[in-house]
Parts: C-alpha cells; structure tokens; sequence
C-alpha cells in the first residue's frame, strides 16, 4: 500500500514537473530566432550494498528570530535535528556523528555564526548555537561555539545511535548589538545559515 501511494506521489510530481516545464518553454520566431534552454541531469551516490549503514536525518527549513529590537535582552529560539530513520548501524560502537557551522566559516578564518541585511551585507549580527532547548537556557549556558573549530565540518552537535533520537536546541542572539546602531541604518530583513554536516564515527 505505501509503495503504491509513492508511486501515484511519483507520478503527480512528475506530471507537474512537465506542466512546469511547458510552461517555462522558450519560444523562437521570426523576430527572436535564438534562446537557451538549460540542460540539467543528475547522477546519485553510489547504491548502498546490503549491510551497509543508511540514516535519514531530519534539520530544520527554517529558524526565525522574528523581529528583533534595540534593548539589553538576549532572544533564544528553538531548533530540532532528529534521526528518523537508521539502518545497520552498531551503536555499541559507531555513531551518526552531525557538525554545524556558519555558511562561510573556515578553521582559520572567521567561525561565528551571523545573519546579514539583505540589501547590505556588510550590516550582520551574530548569534550563539547551543545543544540544549530553550526552557533550559540560562546565563551560564555554554554554546558549541564558545570554543575553536577545529573541523572543516564545523562544531559537533550531536551524535545519533538509535531511530526517534532527538536534539533540542536553541539559537540566540543578544540584541544589545543593535544599541550601538542609528535605527534606520540597519532596518531590513537579515538571514544566513547554519551548514550542517553528518557523518558515520566510531565512538
């Protein structure tokens, strides 16, 4: 039953796939007698063979501070990444280890994690990544990002041995780095992202 509700998935994405297709189509005329099409194809990893460790990992679309303001408080939101799904794992001795790191942020260059204005990049602001949830942060709270990186992966979040397993974290963001701004240089949308990375380790 549920393959076959993947296969009548499969064919209702396809069959808007081809709508979306026509209707994007170039057309070429007397007048216009040249265009382009982009050419797209797509070549997979390779096949898992039998035995071998599969995981499906689940990280969030979207994480939103929502309107910030100039005042001393930290804002903190919440964030989930959970294994949903593992297969041939040994969790005696091998974990699905998962890092995180800015968008740009290298080993020897700049490792904090920032959203930037829209319109104006140089206008960013930086925020704190923690692995505990938000009812549970305090002043004292450490975030990953308090120490060095020192994987090209980013900072190590978490690490996964059994399918449901949840991480509950928290981002937040000190508006007390607005204070030091006139209002109106820095009003916009900002956004950036976290660069998340998972690979199986032994423990």
């Amino acid at each position: 039953m549920k393959a076959k509700r993947l296969l009548t998935l499969a064919l209702a994405v396809l069959m808007i796939a081809m709508t979306v297709v026509s209707v994007s189509a170039v057309q070429l005329t007397e007048t216009d007698p040249d265009g382009q099409t982009e050419v797209k194809a797509h070549i997979g990893g390779s096949t898992p063979e039998p035995g071998d460790v599969t995981y499906i990992i689940t990280i969030p679309d979207v994480v939103d501070f929502g309107e910030l303001k100039q005042e001393d408080t930290k804002k903190d939101v919440a964030y989930t990444v959970t294994l949903d799904e593992v297969n041939n794992l040994d969790p005696d001795a091998q974990q699905i280890s998962v890092y995180v790191k800015n968008q740009n942020a290298t080993v020897n260059g700049d490792q904090e994690f920032y959203i930037t204005n829209k319109a104006d990049s140089t206008k960013k602001f930086s925020y704190d990544v923690y692995s505990i949830a938000p009812n549970e942060m305090t002043d004292a709270s450490v975030s990953i990002n308090q120490n060095t990186m020192t994987q090209a992966a980013g900072y190590y979040l978490v690490g996964f041995t059994t399918a449901g397993e949840t991480l509950s974290g928290s981002l937040r963001l000190d508006q007390n780095q607005l204070m030091g701004f006139n209002l109106a240089d820095i009003v916009g949308d900002y956004n950036g992202y976290m660069v998340f990375f998972s690979i199986i380790e032994d423990q």
